[in-house]
């Protein structure tokens, strides 16, 4: 893909998460009684708004993003009955948590299209499928970091369909085929979503007598698709294991204070652009992911965040009465300069990796 078409594949996926965040915020604020004053898609200055009812919807320029404004979110007209500020704090909450259980909801529902249509998994084991296994490939499922592998341009996500001109059906003997060409070049050949090449890759090792090593690791995988009852609860499993691995990720990184491991919108987009040349399995499971991701990171305690506000409404239980709105609100400020400071540190990073200067 272009970068013009990466550009704005990412941005209509971006838009697409936020929009499902966002109504869920927006339908439990109604559900409840609250008044939305403004539904909006990325943030000012504006593009166009229009107001349908009492509600007044927007599109903005900056696509990073959305928002609903609901009455007294502030903590002002806290004595009308249709202000948020003045709902019960356990309906507050719902309507806090609402947009990280839409995003969760989402991603069931993107997993149980990819299930039903057909979805890459490893195969290489002696585990029963219910489902209907496709064609079987031997795919590349790493790439170590500045190893042959990666200086050829060899990606992850790759298939490898011949070595030197012969095609294997074992993962042991692409090994076996590897290791005996230590130093010697060698060429193998990919598929990379409807794309062919051929690249030349020349094998190290680790040691005198050592076998020859690219850095990569393999899996068999196949396509397999589910009837859409399986496909749904497979869905749902997949997405609490989703979201137990990204909230163990994040509890790793904020207690060690490393994010290392983490990617802001450069670096999305470029698995965006990956995932397309794959094909739409590839490009709907980085979706779900992405959805979760947003859950997760959203329901955290930190200010700013929906689980910040969360917090704010629990304090305000134990304390028997809400903290000052100027205190409240002046904390939420930093928290998002502080994520903003973090989102730039990260996408300087990520351009670095990918335009190595």
């Amino acid at each position: 893909m272009d970068i013009i078409s990466t550009i704005i594949l990412f941005l209509v996926i971006l838009s697409f998460l936020v929009l499902a965040h966002e109504c869920g915020h927006f339908f439990a604020a109604r559900f409840f009684g609250v008044h939305v004053e403004e539904f909006g898609l990325g943030f000012p200055p504006r593009i166009k708004a229009w107001k349908r009812g009492p509600v007044a919807y927007s599109l903005n320029w900056l696509p990073l993003g959305g928002f609903v404004k609901l009455k007294g979110e502030q903590g002002e007209a806290a004595h009308d009955s249709d202000s948020f500020a003045a709902k019960p704090i356990w309906q507050r909450i719902i309507i806090l948590v609402a947009g990280v259980a839409m995003n969760a909801l989402l991603a069931v529902v993107l997993l149980t299209i990819g299930f039903t249509f057909g979805m890459p998994q490893v195969v290489d084991t002696d585990e029963e499928r219910a489902g209907s296994v496709g064609v079987q490939y031997i795919q590349i499922v790493n790439v170590l970091p500045d190893s042959p592998a990666e200086k050829s341009g060899i990606r992850l996500g790759d298939i490898i369909t011949r070595i030197n001109g012969e095609r294997y059906q074992k993962i042991a003997d692409v090994q076996r085929a590897i290791a005996e060409h230590r130093g010697v070049p060698m060429t193998v050949e990919l598929a990379r979503g409807d794309e062919a090449m051929t690249i030349a890759v020349t094998p190290d090792s680790t040691g005198v007598g050592e076998p020859g090593r690219i850095g990569i690791g393999l899996a068999k995988t196949a396509v397999v698709s589910y009837p859409i009852h399986q496909a749904f609860i497979l869905a749902i499993k997949t997405t609490g294991a989703l979201i137990v691995g990204i909230a163990a990720m994040l509890l790793n990184a904020l207690t060690r204070l490393a994010f290392d491991g983490f990617v802001g919108p450069v670096g999305i987009a470029a698995y965006t652009a990956t995932a397309a040349k794959l094909g739409f399995s590839y490009l709907i499971n980085l979706m779900a992911q992405l959805s979760v991701s947003l859950a997760v990171i959203n329901v955290l305690p930190i200010p700013a965040l929906d689980g910040g506000r969360v917090l704010f409404a629990l304090v305000e239980k134990v304390r028997g009465r809400a903290l000052r709105p100027i205190f409240e609100n002046a904390i939420h400020v930093i928290g998002f300069f502080a994520l903003i400071l973090l989102l730039l540190a990260v996408t300087v990073r990520d351009i670095g990796r990918l335009i190595p200067f």
